[in-house]
This record gives C-alpha cells, sequence and structure tokens, in this order.
C-alpha cells in the first residue's frame, strides 16, 4: 500500500542482496509488525521498529537447527528469552540477555542432561548458580567466576543405594574454591557419618584439619597431601576412655602400633562390637551408674539386644526420615527433631508421664547439646544417634522399675521395644504428617510458624531454662492475636491440643502449664486452621477470578520460588509464604528433608508460553526470582475432577486464610506495635536525656552567678538577698523604721540636761 507516494501499511519489500520483508510499513520504514526472510531460509517474526528488530519476536535459522524466542532491541537479544540449539529443545539457554550476550539469570540445559541455573556475565558462568551433573550425580551449588568454581560453595555427590542403606547420608563439602578445586577451609561430610573439617589444597587434605571418624573419635592435626601427617599415641586416650568390652586387654597393646592399626582404631573398624564398626553405641553416660563390674556385661546385652532389632529399628528410621520429602535421588533420608517428635508421639513414649520438651531436656543432658539447639525442629539426627537417643529414654522412664534386677538396661530398651514401638510405630498420627499431598504444602508455612514460636517463648522453669512455650502462652498469644472467638473458644483450643495428649484435658479439669514443643505448636495451629476458616469464607475467598495471574486479593499472595522448583508440583515443593511485603526466608526444614527440586517442567512450561501468540503482551519475570501463582484456581475448585480434589482445595484454602490472612498478618502487626513502642521509648528517654542536660546546664549557670554574686563589696545589693521573702530574719542586718530612732535619741539628751542642771 501507498500513501502520498511512500510505502504505507501492509506490504512486502524485497531488497537487491535477496532480504525479504513481509508486514506492516510508516512511510517507507518497516514499523510494528512483520517478517524478514533471508536468502539462506532464516525467518524472523515478531515486532519491528525502524526496519529493526525490536520487542519481541521469533528466530529461526535455516542452516543450523537455532531457533529464539524472546525479546530484541536495536536488532539485538536483549530482555527475556530462549535460545533452542537443536530440534529437540534439549540443548537451550532460557533467561536474560543484554546486547546478544548472556547476562543475569539464567538455565543452561545441555543436551548430555547436565543443567545449569544461576548467574552469567558474558556468555559464561558468573555470581551464584547451582550446576547439576546428571551424568556423573553431582551437584554444585555456590559461587562461580569465569565459568568455573571460585568461592564458597557446596558439592554434592550422589549415589544410588538400595532402601535402608546403612549410610543415610551423602558426600558433601562445603567450603572454599579456588579454580574449580577444593583449596582454603572447607567441611568434607563423608556418607559414613565421618567429617573433616580443615584446610584443603588443590582437592587434598593439607594442613591443620579435624577428623571426626564414623564412630566418634576425633583426630586433630597436621594432614599432608591427604593423609594424616602426625600419627597420635592413643594409649592416654584409650586408657581415659577405656571399652568395657575389651578392658583386659588393653594394657600396652597400642604402645608403638603402626599407623595402619591407629587408624584402624579410631575409625572403629578394629572394634569388639558385635554391631560392628558402622554402629557405636555411646554408652558412657549410661554405663557411669552401674557398678565397674557390670558394666561389661551390661554393654553386651544392651548391644544383643539392638542388633536383634536392627532391621526393625533400621526401617522405622526410614520411615520416619522419609515424611514430608519427595522421593530422593539417591533413597537417601535424614531425620529431623521434627520427624524424630512425631515418631516419639506415635510410639506414646509421651504416655509415660513425661513431655516432649521433657524427653529433649534428658537428650541435652546426655549428648551436651547447645540450649539454642535442645527444641529445634532443625536438628540432624544420624541412625547411630537415634538408636543413642532410644537407648537413653529407655533408661530415663524404665531404670526405677528395674533398678535391682541384672542387666538392669538390656530390661529397659526390651520393654520399651515391646510395648511402645513394635506395636505403635510407623501409624502416623497428628495432622501433619499423616496425608502426603497436605504434608508438602503445609511446609510452606513452618518458617513463619517457627519464626512466631520462638518470638513467644519464655525461658523454662526447669534447667538450664531454656526457651519453651507453655499452654497457656499458646492460649494468651491467640488472645492477643485477636483469633479466640466463637469459633475457636478456649475450650475448643484445650480440646485440639488434648487429641494428642491424655494428661492435658480429663474432661472437667485441664493442665495449662504442659510445655509444648514445635510440632504439638505447629499441628495444633493447622487444626486450629480447620476450625476458624468457615465455608462461607473459603468460597468468597475462591470466588474471584483467575484470569489475571496478578489478580490476587488484598493481603493474600502465595509465592513459590521459581529457582530450583518445579512449578507443576505446587503441593509437593516448598514455597515461600509472603505477607504483603514480607518474605519468609527459605525453607530449613525442606532442605533438612531433602525436598528434590525437579527444574525441568516449568522450563518446558516457558517455553510453552513463549511460543503463544499472545506472549508478546505478557511481562516476563527472571527465572529464580519468583512466579507468582495462584494456588486454589477458580476452574478447579468449581469443576472439581473428584471429590478428593475438592476436599484437598478446599482445605488449602482454609490454611491460607488462616495463615495468611490471620496469622501471619498479626504477628507482622504485633512486630511492628512493638518496633514502634521501641522507638517511641527510645525516643522518649533521648527527650528526657536531653531534658536533663538542660536542667543540669541551667543549675550550672546558676551556681556560677551566685558564685560571681558572693565575691562582689559588701555594700553593693545582692539581687538574690532582695528577692527572698520579707519574714525571712537576717543574721547581719536588722532593719527599723528611722523615724523612731531619732525620736529616741532626742528624748534621751533633753533628760540629760535636766540632770545637769
Amino acid at each position: 500500500m501507498f500513501s502520498e507516494g511512500l510505502m504505507h501499511g501492509q506490504g512486502t519489500y524485497i531488497w537487491a542482496d535477496g532480504v525479504k520483508y513481509e508486514g506492516d510499513f510508516v512511510k517507507n520504514i518497516p514499523m510494528n509488525r512483520g517478517t524478514y526472510t533471508w536468502p539462506d531460509g532464516s525467518t524472523y517474526e515478531g515486532e519491528v521498529i525502524s526496519g529493526m528488530r525490536n520487542g519481541f519476536g521469533v528466530f529461526q535459522c535455516s542452516t543450523q537447527p537455532v531457533s529464539y524466542i524472546g525479546h530484541w532491541c536495536q536488532g539485538k537479544r536483549h530482555g527475556k528469552g530462549s535460545i533452542y540449539y537443536n530440534r529437540e529443545g534439549t540443548s537451550c539457554y532460557e533467561g536474560d540477555w543484554v546486547h546478544n550476550t548472556k547476562k543475569g539469570w539464567g538455565i543452561r540445559r545441555y543436551k548430555s542432561g547436565n543443567i545449569y541455573e544461576g548467574q552469567w556475565e558474558n556468555n559464561m558462568r558468573h555470581g551464584e548458580g547451582m550446576m547439576r551433573w546428571l551424568t556423573t550425580n553431582e551437584e554444585y551449588n555456590g559461587q562461580w567466576e569465569r565459568g568455573v568454581q571460585n568461592g564458597l560453595g557446596t558439592h554434592t555427590w550422589f549415589l544410588k543405594r538400595i532402601p535402608n542403606s546403612q549410610y543415610p547420608l551423602r558426600n558433601e563439602y562445603r567450603g572454599n574454591f579456588v579454580n574449580g578445586c577444593r583449596q582454603g577451609y572447607g567441611k568434607f561430610y563423608y556418607a559414613s557419618g565421618a567429617i573433616y573439617e580443615g584446610e584443603w589444597v588443590s582437592n587434598k587434605k593439607h594442613g591443620m584439619g579435624r577428623l571426626t571418624f564414623k564412630n566418634g573419635r576425633v583426630y586433630t592435626g597436621p594432614f599432608s597431601n591427604d593423609h594424616v601427617a602426625e600419627f597420635p599415641n592413643l594409649e592416654d586416650e584409650l586408657l581415659n576412655h577405656p571399652d568395657p568390652s575389651s578392658e583386659s586387654a588393653l594394657g600396652g597393646q597400642y604402645r608403638g602400633s603402626s599407623s595402619t592399626e591407629i587408624v584402624r582404631r579410631l575409625d572403629g573398624s578394629g572394634s569388639d562390637s558385635v554391631l560392628g564398626s558402622t554402629i557405636e553405641l555411646d554408652l558412657l553416660l549410661l554405663l557411669s551408674e552401674y557398678p565397674e563390674t557390670e558394666q561389661a556385661e551390661e554393654r553386651k546385652q544392651v548391644e544383643y539386644a539392638v542388633l536383634r532389632n536392627i532391621t526393625e529399628l533400621r526401617r522405622i528410621y526410614s520411615f520416619y526420615s522419609s515424611l514430608g520429602c519427595n522421593r530422593s535421588p539417591d533413597n537417601t533420608y535424614l531425620m529431623t527433631k521434627l520427624q524424630f517428635w512425631r515418631f516419639l508421639k506415635d510410639c506414646k513414649f509421651h504416655h509415660h508421664k513425661i513431655t516432649l520438651a521433657d524427653m529433649d531436656r534428658v537428650l541435652s543432658a546426655y549428648n551436651d547439646i547447645p540450649v539454642e539447639d535442645i527444641h529445634s525442629p532443625f536438628t540432624k539426627i544420624l541412625f547411630r544417634t537415634f538408636l543413642n537417643y532410644l537407648l537413653q529414654l529407655a533408661h530415663h522412664i524404665h531404670h526405677k522399675e528395674f533398678q535391682n534386677r541384672s542387666p538392669s538396661l538390656f530390661l529397659c530398651f526390651t520393654k520399651l521395644m515391646t510395648e511402645n514401638i513394635h506395636p505403635n510405630a510407623c501409624h502416623v498420627r497428628g495432622n501433619l504428617f499423616s496425608r502426603q499431598p497436605r504434608t508438602l504444602y503445609s511446609m510452606n508455612y513452618i518458617d513463619l510458624s517457627w519464626e512466631i514460636y520462638t518470638a513467644h517463648c519464655r525461658p523454662s522453669a526447669a534447667p538450664p531454662h531454656e526457651p519453651t512455650m507453655t499452654m497457656r502462652h499458646f492460649l494468651w498469644v491467640l488472645k492477643d492475636f485477636k483469633m479466640i472467638n466463637k469459633e475457636l473458644t478456649s475450650t475448643k483450643f484445650v480440646e485440639v491440643i488434648a487429641q494428642d495428649n491424655p494428661f492435658v484435658y480429663d474432661g472437667i479439669d485441664s493442665n495449662l502449664e504442659l510445655e509444648l514443643v514445635f510440632l504439638e505448636f505447629f499441628e495444633a495451629l493447622l487444626s486450629f486452621a480447620s476450625i476458624c476458616a468457615t465455608d462461607q469464607m473459603t468460597k468468597s475467598y475462591l470466588s474471584f477470578p483467575n484470569d489475571d495471574f496478578t489478580g490476587y486479593r488484598p493481603g493474600i499472595t502465595c509465592m513459590t520460588t521459581h529457582k530450583n522448583r518445579s512449578l507443576s508440583a505446587v503441593m509437593s515443593q516448598e514455597s515461600d509464604v509472603h505477607v504483603g511485603s514480607a518474605r519468609a526466608s527459605s525453607s530449613k526444614l525442606a532442605q533438612l528433608l531433602d525436598v528434590t527440586p525437579d527444574i525441568k517442567t516449568p522450563q518446558l512450561k516457558f517455553r510453552k508460553l513463549l511460543s503463544d501468540d499472545r506472549i508478546s503482551k505478557m511481562n516476563f519475570k527472571s527465572p529464580g526470582k519468583g512466579l507468582t501463582f495462584l494456588l486454589p484456581q477458580s476452574e478447579e475448585t468449581e469443576k472439581p475432577k473428584d471429590e478428593q480434589n475438592e476436599d484437598l482445595n478446599m482445605w488449602i484454602s482454609h490454611m491460607c486464610i488462616f495463615f495468611v490472612n490471620k496469622l501471619f498478618q498479626a504477628h507482622r502487626h504485633e512486630e511492628t506495635l512493638k518496633e514502634k513502642v521501641k522507638e517511641n521509648r527510645s525516643r522518649y528517654a533521648a527527650m528526657a536525656k536531653q531534658r536533663k542536660t538542660e536542667s543540669y546546664e541551667l543549675e550550672s549557670r546558676l551556681t556560677s552567678l551566685r558564685e560571681e554574686e558572693a565575691k562582689r563589696p559588701d555594700y553593693e545589693v545582692d539581687i538574690t538577698v532582695i528577692k527572698e521573702p520579707a519574714e525571712t530574719p537576717s543574721s547581719n542586718f536588722t532593719p527599723s523604721p528611722v523615724k523612731e530612732e531619732t525620736m529616741a535619741v532626742q528624748s534621751k539628751s533633753i533628760i540629760s540636761r535636766k540632770k545637769r542642771k
């Protein structure tokens, strides 16, 4: 089309070199939308400004299987975009571009299956990022420089193993890297449970270090070329910590022993324990309560008892350590304190008139746990630690019953296994771990709930007086948050907590002084959410449209971190819960529970979105910066596939309303008030200090004035004296009427004259 002799509107133009443009013209200039075709067959379709690719468009190369979908600026890839290096789409980069170079945040998928997600600079991995080598089952997460690992990072080696493997850990290094090698200070965690912490040079232990063997023994000293440089003399160490099972064989056996024998002894491979070298029970403190003559027999009998139940105990450990986790790529699960509490509750340990908080204090006394970690739900528990905990609790619960019988510790442990563990283990109760989809979604709220719990804890009455929360304090917190109402009454509050604890409420009397650990606190909140969030509130919450990704109700923003996470598995991945602008920290517990991310799905969806005709009108967010999503979509709730999905969606809505709209907002409001009070107190204190300073300065000035007046001559009138009340007598001057004085003098003179005459 032409207008006033110029190309204007839809049209086609072919240059002399064969390049063809089809699209919109504005006064002889290609503008708006169009399609370029080069002589070799390559094409570009998208937005054009002043004849250059500018805006959103798709480029397809004909000579190579390369295509780019994304934003352009002045003919260069700039902004968000994806480039695919093969037709299958298995080799690609999706992320930020700056003038044709990869810069910012992006994901690079290699044809081998390896994946890098993180920051880029000048087409190289640079900054923070994570690389997963699927071909070798390795992963690095940390700092990069010019394409190689440099700085702080974590390198993990995954190893496929059968279920119930004897090693629950992975080989992992956390520390400094230089040019892709372990160098400087770092810690290496071995799958066996051993730990090396110290200096590294070129991937080898070199310098001073501390090596903790899998049986708990520790060597501290120099290392050279990945080996111990100086072997210790273990005679003193063995005499100070003798092994009762081989007491008669100690003597001078290890005097002058070879280095191999010393390492074998430290590592525990030379142990005479019936459990072998992989498990060494820490019975030193327990056995110290028995006569020395009985300690060897006590140890042997309890090791036999553990050995008879070792298979069942491994199965129980594996079961509870996998609660709330996605499938692990290497069948490795590590128990946390939160899961251990659930095991204790399921096996009814608390029915022995001892609370979970009391059990934590008992275990801290035996294992020298720091005060701040006594009730932490994020503490890791190895299998050998799990066994030691069971023995310590068995002794604490039943030692009075068997104190006059031998072997006492064996009888305590056997009774605990028979009455508590065997009949009840793996029958999960409570409402946190009982249903897997709900468990994974509930983890979204665990960080802020832990923050609320710790903010309202008070020192315990029992030593070591660590911070805990009682039922009474919990009730006060809900009342301060204005959450005690006609739906959630005080009576209902007590009944909910009493469901899993028979000593809380007997139908008449209640004990509000019982201490609650975080598991009991969080499970109570989950129950309160179903009570407080009514169906009417949920329906009104679900009634808003979902055609706009940003169409949230005010105050409700549920976010999932896009980095390292799967968008398609909303309820099977951890997410960050935001209240307004407040963002929850990345979930510690989800990391400890080994929630393995699936980062393939969101990128495939991203590619699908890019190819959509409407994509040019959308604003892309950088991968890793967070993709906003709506958990309960109206289409799913209006037309549920089945009743189970409808119940799950309703439950998710109840949780979101209770935690995000009520609990977290109330906590944020209280924290804001505390900050305001703190600011006001600081301001008032500053004002009082200023007034005090001014008063002191005024008093100093008055004092100096008085001193100056006191130094003046006596005949000068003192201003301060004049201001004194007239009634106040003066010791130096007594005024009298002048006229009366003169008259008296005159009368005296007349009388004296008369006498003379």
